[in-house]
């Protein structure tokens, strides 16, 4: 009986036997992809990541913006420290799209973007610059901070 069954229909069943390979096999190739494009795009973030603050080595001066204690009052940011704070805001902003599109995980990554934008210089850029971003990221920045800071 099943040997009759297998006569009659040994073409159907070949066929179908082939197109689940297919689909197991682009399921594969998906996968594959899709992890290539993620290592592909962080090894992106990290290259921006190290450009930005490899200015740092031709301009020490940008160090101040790591200081926990910078006196703006007395030494106002600078132009440099500046446009430096911007583009870290904007690589920030990078990477939190990535995470939302599933680009990148983003569980560790708060606590650092807290640490950053809390310093004294970041926090003031930040403070001016953040109407220029979409609601839903200033939003989210505002929210870890103040989470921070509680």
């Amino acid at each position: 009986m099943f040997y009759d069954f297998l006569l009659e229909n040994w073409f159907d069943l070949l066929q179908t036997v082939f197109i689940v390979i297919g689909f197991a096999l682009s399921y594969t190739a998906l996968r594959n992809d899709a992890r290539a494009s993620r290592v592909d795009q962080l090894l992106q973030l990290n290259q921006s990541y190290r450009d930005i603050w490899a200015k740092t080595y031709s301009h020490p001066e940008l160090l101040r913006i790591r200081e926990t204690e910078a006196d703006l009052e007395k030494y106002p940011i600078t132009e440099a420290e500046e446009r430096m704070v911007k583009e870290v805001i904007l690589h920030i902003y990078t990477i939190h799209v990535a995470v939302i599109n599933n680009q990148l995980e983003g569980d560790e990554i708060e606590r650092d973007f807290t640490d950053y934008l809390q310093l004294p210089i970041p926090s003031t850029i930040w403070k001016s610059v953040k109407g220029y971003y979409p609601k839903r990221f200033a939003s989210y920045i505002d929210n870890l901070l103040r989470n921070e800071a509680n």
